[in-house]
């Protein structure tokens, strides 16, 4: 999980604190790709959603979208029974 936050703070390069802005709207993604993943959703469809239905306030996490999805799809199946976003925010807070 550390090598996407890496790759993904270069993206979108902020100051790490426990309230680092970006961490609850990728952790909506992340939740938004888990739910797409149980309900048998593809990861294409599940990136084209969720990035429909962004909204504008979240617009910018845009980019986040397809390797959170893409993260999310290669987890075991296991693992999404989890609280795998509430562990991406945990983890994201910790950066």
């Amino acid at each position: 999980m550390r090598a996407l936050f890496a790759c993904f703070f270069v993206a979108l390069p902020m100051a790490a604190t426990a309230q680092n802005p970006i961490c609850a709207p990728t952790g909506e993604i992340v939740a938004a790709a888990v739910e797409a993943r149980k309900a048998g959703q593809g990861a294409d469809a599940a990136k084209a959603d969720i990035t429909a239905g962004l909204g504008a306030a979240n617009a910018p996490f845009a980019p986040a979208v397809q390797p959170l999805v893409d993260w999310v799809y290669e987890l075991p199946q296991a693992d999404l029974q989890k609280d795998v976003a509430g562990s991406w925010v945990t983890q994201c807070e910790t950066q």
